[in-house]
């Protein structure tokens, strides 16, 4: 089927003898399934009378503001609400320069104005008035907003000259237009994040460290992405470069670190990420506040910044794709290649400083591309031509990842779940009703599917429910029970399971009767308390591990749980803030709270920063952590009766215990007086480590 059936067109036609080119134009489009509105410039209706077009599109033609029989107003705002694209062909200078220069003069020119869809363009004129420079200037400007030009072919003219100037031929241009839609549709609900530019490390106030990036590889790839229908996050360093498409969210930075933050934070909701950015590899170790005066010699001492691409690599999903690029003066295509697998990219573009009119601050450049198994080298061409090659790449992977991911995809669940319910204090009564909640609860945990990801068997999330009854009542089916939820996620590197969270909830009340089904639809408010606390406790789960794994990488997730706790004030106990410190509201109300973002930083910090080192490297790892838990003592003074830091402690204990079992004395010695402060009742297991070799 055409991806033009069922569009809605606006063809412009303006005054040029190629407008009759339209009636074929016109029969094509309409022919592909789409639906056909004309507007017409006074001129355009000299070369080819609007009965003709009317007739063939069985609409009226629209050429004035207003309708000279009756008055009526045709509303350019209207068409550019129900266009899916405008086409304005053919397109003559003088059209083409009031475009450019804002004279809305005539029906065609407001509609362009109001268009909130893509606007193709395919000019029509002489020769000498294609290559005139204000023309080109024109183009030019056009095509720098987003507009799309349909480039005119060479044959010979009306004015009997040959040169470039002919209005392309109808199924050449409707073939654009197929093209168009083709890549929006592989494109289509995309999410893709792009790093582009330099970064600025700091020296001093009116000093930095930096390089020669202009970010023109990275805007054209967030540009080419956009314009294919793709929601794009462009985390740009400082350049002086502007975003026309809408569809671009742009974050700017200016050190490496602070786009290493950017990208942790926002790689976990893409389906891609490109990492074009040229990120500074060092940074100075120490910065000064004030300028620093000439003094004779000095000596800056730099430190290695973080590297974005491995980390990204390091919690890559297999649902995901990595581009990276690599700058190479010598043994390109090796280190090309072993920066491919080190990082854990899909493909990489392999730039060369030893190539003319390519690199930093051209508008062309010279690529090759390579994955695991090929290479293709490119020819020097636009950055805009380089990044459609890359971005028809990644599509390809994309849309093979679909391919093979979906036959799993009404099966990819996130948790990996144990369930256990206790009716050891239930006596003389009939327990078939308990063995139906637990098939129910089961198969609600085991198949309810929370997220757009693709969780292989061994990514599944473990959990358990533990579900102690402490009274039913046959009669009404109400059931007062206690609750016990704990998740865990591996370390990297080894073959521990860190608890993430470990919660007692004991004001769980809920009606069920045997054969209740278990149904939950995300964003639709659950009407019974034992739904709304299993989707509660599964989105907190899979919420809190996205965020171990990056910096605030659970907040969808998370936010759905706010809006359960949020919604569900009237279900039961647990639910309100004023029932306890350490409810189900309280717990959620305070995790998303900004004012407590450091206890947020914490569950990042703590796990994936420091944890997941202590493999590589123990010293450093558990330097990490001592570091990360002063972010205990933020998150108390922000909020004193926020149980948050409690509740860590608790979960930690065990593992904090055993973290310093080794480590030098002051470290032992900060840890314990911190941990006794934030957590009094556990002062006697903290000065356990004071005892231990």
């Amino acid at each position: 089927m055409s991806q033009l059936n069922g569009k809605h067109i606006v063809l412009g036609v303006t005054g040029s003898i190629a407008a009759y080119k339209a009636a074929y134009l016109v029969r094509l489009l309409i022919k592909a399934g789409a639906e056909v509105q004309v507007v017409m410039t006074p001129a355009g209706k000299e070369f080819i009378t609007p009965l003709t077009l009317s007739t063939l599109t069985r609409k009226p033609v629209v050429s004035e503001f207003f309708d000279r029989r009756d008055g009526s107003w045709n509303s350019h705002v209207d068409l550019g609400l129900w266009a899916d694209a405008m086409l304005i062909a053919p397109c003559t200078a003088s059209t083409l320069g009031k475009m450019a220069s804002g004279v809305a003069d005539n029906m065609l020119i407001t509609t362009y104005y109001s268009m909130k869809a893509p606007v193709f363009i395919a000019p029509a004129m002489d020769l000498d008035m294609y290559l005139n420079p204000v023309t080109q200037r024109n183009m030019e400007t056009l095509r720098s907003i987003g507009n799309i030009i349909i480039e005119p072919a060479s044959g010979e003219l009306a004015s009997q000259l040959v040169g470039k100037g002919r209005m392309q031929e109808p199924e050449v241009i409707v073939a654009a237009l197929e093209d168009y839609f083709t890549q929006q549709a592989q494109f289509s609900k995309k999410k893709i994040l792009i790093t582009a530019g330099p970064t600025y490390e700091q020296i001093d106030p009116v000093r930095f460290i930096g390089n020669w990036s202009t970010g023109k590889m990275g805007f054209a790839l967030a540009e080419e992405c956009a314009q294919r229908g793709a929601d794009v996050t462009l985390i740009a360093g400082p350049v002086i470069l502007k975003t026309v498409h809408p569809g671009i969210k742009r974050i700017d930075v200016k050190s490496a670190h602070q786009m290493y933050e950017a990208a942790m934070e926002h790689f976990p909701g893409t389906d891609a990420a490109i990492l074009c950015a040229a990120v500074a590899d060092f940074t100075p170790a120490v910065t000064s506040d004030t300028k620093i005066k000439r003094k004779g010699e000095m000596t800056i001492t730099l430190k290695p910044t973080e590297d974005i691409a491995a980390a990204l690599g390091a919690v890559k999903r297999p649902d995901q794709r990595m581009v990276g690029f690599a700058l190479e003066t010598n043994d390109e295509q090796s280190n090309a290649q072993s920066k491919l697998e080190r990082k854990n990219l899909d493909f990489i573009v392999l730039n060369s400083l030893r190539d003319e009119g390519a690199g930093f601050g051209y508008d062309t450049n010279k690529v090759t591309l390579i994955d695991r198994n090929s290479s293709e080298e490119l020819p020097l061409q636009s950055k805009k031509s380089v990044a459609k090659a890359i971005i028809d790449k990644l599509a390809g992977l994309l849309f093979c990842l679909a391919f093979l991911l979906m036959p799993l995809k009404a099966q990819a669940q996130e948790l990996n779940p144990t369930l256990t319910i206790n009716t050891s204090k239930i006596q003389g009564t009939d327990k078939d009703v308990f063995k139906s909640l637990e098939n129910a609860i089961k198969e609600f945990l085991t198949h309810q599917v929370w997220t757009d990801y693709h969780f292989t068997e061994n990514e599944r999330i473990q959990c358990n429910f533990n579900l102690l009854v402490n009274k039913y009542e046959k009669q009404t089916g109400k059931m007062t029970c206690e609750l016990t939820v704990q998740s865990s996620r591996p370390v990297y590197g080894s073959t521990y399971n860190t608890t993430v969270f470990n919660f007692r909830d004991a004001d769980v009340e809920f009606t069920y009767t045997e054969q209740d089904r278990i149904e939950f639809s995300p964003g639709i408010t659950p009407d019974n308390n034992l739904t709304a606390i299993l989707a509660y406790y599964s989105l907190l789960i899979i919420g809190l591990d996205f965020d171990t794994m990056s910096p605030k990488g659970g907040t969808d997730i998370l936010r759905q749980a706010e809006n359960i706790a949020a919604s569900s004030q009237s279900l039961g106990g647990g639910w309100r803030s004023f029932d306890t410190k350490a409810n189900r509201y309280s717990i959620i109300n305070d995790y998303m709270n900004g004012t407590l973002a450091s206890f947020r930083q914490l569950q990042y910090d703590y796990h994936r920063k420091g944890l997941d080192d202590m493999t590589a490297n123990a010293d450093r790892g558990r330097a990490t952590i001592t570091e990360s838990l002063q972010l205990l003592s933020d998150t108390r003074q922000a909020k004193s009766t926020s149980t948050l830091p409690t509740l860590f402690t608790e979960i930690k204990k065990n593992e904090l215990i055993s973290i310093y079992s080794a480590g030098i004395e002051s470290e032992r010695t900060k840890v314990i007086e911190l941990l006794s402060r934030i957590n009094p009742s556990l002062s006697n297991d903290w000065n356990t480590i004071k005892t231990q070799n």
